[in-house]
C-alpha cells in the first residue's frame, strides 16, 4: 500500500458495509440486521453495528493485506494501525481497535441476486473476518480475512480504487460514505442525477424528507472537494410538490459561466425601510454589491419581506464562496422556509418544555406547602397531648407495624428513641380529622337561640 490506493470492488461500495450512526440498524435481541429497502442486501452481526471509524480500520488492514500480494492472515501491531489511522496511539484507542475486530469478525453480508458481475447478478453470502487473536510476546495482532471476502475484492473485475489519506480525511461519516458512491459512480461520467430519498436509502440516511436530504448533502460536498481529488458540484431540481432530484457534476465537465458578481453600476438604491433591514442582514463585504442588492430588491417586491429574511439568514449560515449564487439557489428552492420550520419547531419544543418544568414547579411547590401545613396541624396537635394520650398514640401505631419491624421499634421505643414518627403522626392525623369532623358535625345540629325583641 505504498501508494495509499486501496482496491475496492464496485458492490462493496454501492451497498453500506458500515453506517454513520449505530442507530440506523434494528436492534434485535441477538444483534442487529440492516436490510436495504430492494430486500436483495442485508447485513448481520451479532455485535454492534460497524460504523466510519471501524471503516477506517477495515481499509487500513485490508490495504496491508493487498500490500502482502492479498495474504489472507496479516501480523500487524496495534500502534501500526491507529498511527496510520490518524489517531492518537493510546490505550482508548487501543481498545477500539479490538473492538472494531470483534464487530467485523460478527458481520455477515447477504447479496441475494444483487452481487454484479458484468452482464448477471448472483447471489453471495460471507463474513469479512474469520478470526483474530493478539500474541503478548510480540505484541502483534494476526488477523484472518474470510477467504470469500478477500477473494471478491482481489479478484474484482468491477472495481475502484480509494486514496486512504482521502478518506481518512474526510472525518465526517456522511462525506466518507457519499464518497466512495462518487467513486464507484464518476468513473466514466461526468454527470449524476439521483433522487434525494434513493440517494439516502444508499447511505444510509436518518433523514426522510428531501429538503432536509439536500440540507445534509451539500456540507459533506463541499468536504469531499477540500480534502480529496474528486470535485463535484451539487444541484437540486424540483420535480412534483416535495420531491428532490439532486444533480452530481464534476469539475472538469463544467461550462464556464458569466461571473454572477459583476456589480451593475445603474442600480439605485431605493428608498425603502424593509429593503434597507435586509441589506444590513447581509455580511458586511456584500452590502455594496450591487448584483446582490438587485436579487435583494427584486425577490422582495416578487415574494414579500418575511421570505427574503428567512433565504438571507438561510445563506449566511449555508454558503461557502460564491454567496449570490448560493443566495439566488436558496430563493430559487426556498430553502430559507426548512429552516424556517425548523426553527419554529426547535422553538415550540422549547416553550413546551419550560412550560411543563413551570407547571411542575407550582405543583412542587404547592404539594410541599399542603405537606408543610398539614405537619404543622399535626405537631400543634401532638404538643397538646398529655403524656398518657401521646403514649396511646404511640402503641397504636406500633400495633399497626410490620411484623418484622416490631421488635426492633419497641426496643428503640423503650429507650425513648421515637424512630417510627411517621406512624405517630398518622395516628394523630386520625385522630385530629376525627375531633374536627365531630365539632363539625355539633355545630350543625346545635339548636338555634331564638332572639329576644327588645322593643316589643
Amino acid at each position: 500500500m505504498s501508494d495509499g490506493k486501496i482496491k475496492q470492488d464496485i458492490n462493496l461500495l454501492e451497498y453500506p458495509l458500515w453506517f454513520q450512526d449505530e442507530c440506523e440498524a434494528e436492534i434485535r435481541e441477538n444483534g442487529f440486521v440492516w436490510k436495504h429497502p430492494n430486500g436483495k442486501f442485508l447485513v448481520k452481526s451479532t455485535a454492534k453495528p460497524p460504523v466510519k471509524t471501524d471503516n477506517i480500520f477495515l481499509l487500513y488492514l485490508l490495504g496491508q493485506s493487498q500490500s502482502q500480494s492479498w495474504k489472507d492472515v496479516i501480523f500487524i501491531t496495534r500502534y501500526q494501525v491507529i498511527k496510520n489511522c490518524g489517531l492518537d496511539t493510546n490505550n482508548s484507542w487501543y481498545n477500539r481497535l479490538v473492538d472494531s475486530l470483534h464487530r467485523w469478525e460478527q458481520v455477515h453480508i447477504e447479496f441475494n441476486g444483487a452481487f454484479y458481475q458484468g452482464r448477471e447478478y448472483k447471489t453471495l453470502h460471507f463474513g469479512v473476518i474469520d478470526s483474530w487473536g493478539f500474541e503478548e510476546k510480540t505484541k502483534r495482532l494476526r488477523i484472518r480475512f474470510s477467504p470469500e471476502y478477500l477473494s471478491i475484492v482481489k479478484d474484482s473485475s468491477y472495481f475502484r480504487f480509494l486514496d486512504f489519506d482521502q478518506v481518512k480525511s474526510l472525518r465526517s461519516p456522511l462525506a466518507t460514505r457519499l464518497y466512495q458512491l462518487l467513486v464507484k459512480t464518476f468513473k466514466n461520467r461526468d454527470t449524476w442525477e439521483i433522487d434525494a430519498i434513493s440517494l439516502a436509502e444508499k447511505i444510509p440516511m436518518k433523514q426522510k424528507f428531501p429538503a432536509h436530504i439536500a440540507l445534509k448533502i451539500k456540507p459533506a460536498i463541499n468536504r469531499i472537494n477540500k480534502h480529496t481529488d474528486l470535485k463535484i458540484t451539487v444541484e437540486e431540481r424540483r420535480k412534483a410538490r416535495g420531491e428532490i432530484v439532486l444533480v452530481f457534476t464534476k469539475e472538469a465537465a463544467q461550462h464556464k459561466e458569466k461571473p454572477i458578481e459583476k456589480e451593475s453600476p445603474s442600480f439605485v438604491m431605493p428608498d425603502n425601510d424593509e429593503f434597507k433591514k435586509l441589506v444590513a442582514m447581509l455580511p458586511p463585504e456584500r452590502q455594496r454589491q450591487n448584483s446582490l442588492l438587485e436579487l435583494v430588491l427584486k425577490a422582495l417586491n416578487k415574494k414579500g419581506f418575511d421570505f427574503v429574511v428567512w433565504n438571507i439568514k438561510y445563506a449566511n449560515k449555508r454558503a461557502i464562496g460564491n454567496y449570490p449564487a448560493y443566495f439566488l439557489k436558496s430563493l430559487k428552492g426556498n430553502f430559507g422556509q426548512v429552516m424556517k420550520e425548523e426553527e419554529e419547531v426547535t422553538l415550540a419544543a422549547a416553550s413546551k418544555r419550560q412550560e411543563e418544568a413551570k407547571t411542575q414547579k407550582v405543583r412542587l411547590t404547592e404539594a410541599q406547602a399542603k405537606e408543610d401545613q398539614e405537619l404543622a396541624r399535626i405537631q400543634d396537635y401532638i404538643q397538646s397531648l398529655s403524656p398518657d394520650e401521646l403514649e396511646a398514640i404511640e402503641l397504636e401505631a406500633h400495633a399497626k407495624l410490620p411484623t418484622f419491624m416490631k421488635k426492633p421499634i419497641e426496643d428503640m421505643r423503650k429507650a425513648n428513641q421515637i424512630s417510627f414518627r411517621s406512624f405517630v403522626r398518622l395516628i394523630a392525623l386520625e385522630q385530629l380529622k376525627a375531633r374536627e369532623q365531630k365539632s363539625a358535625k355539633d355545630n350543625e345540629n346545635k339548636p338555634v337561640q331564638p332572639s329576644l325583641d327588645l322593643t316589643a
